[in-house]
């Protein structure tokens, strides 16, 4: 359930990164295919130091694992 008032973030399609609510193309790929459907999310503080990063090679930022 959403708490009132929440905004919702968006995600991006293409590289499935949650953006800013407001949005209207991804900071990281320029793609305007956005969604507000995600399940799960990783966040990468230092990308040098993570080993999630480094397999999946995203970098510094919030993404969702799966988006719908």
């Amino acid at each position: 359930m959403r708490k009132k008032g929440r905004q919702i973030r968006k995600v991006c399609r293409n590289c499935k990164a949650i953006l800013d609510p407001t949005a209207t193309k991804c900071q990281y790929c320029n793609s305007t295919d956005l969604s507000e459907d995600f399940a799960g999310l990783v966040i990468i503080i230092n990308e040098e130091k993570s080993e999630i990063s480094n397999k999946k090679g995203i970098k510094k930022g919030i993404w969702a694992i799966k988006v719908f």
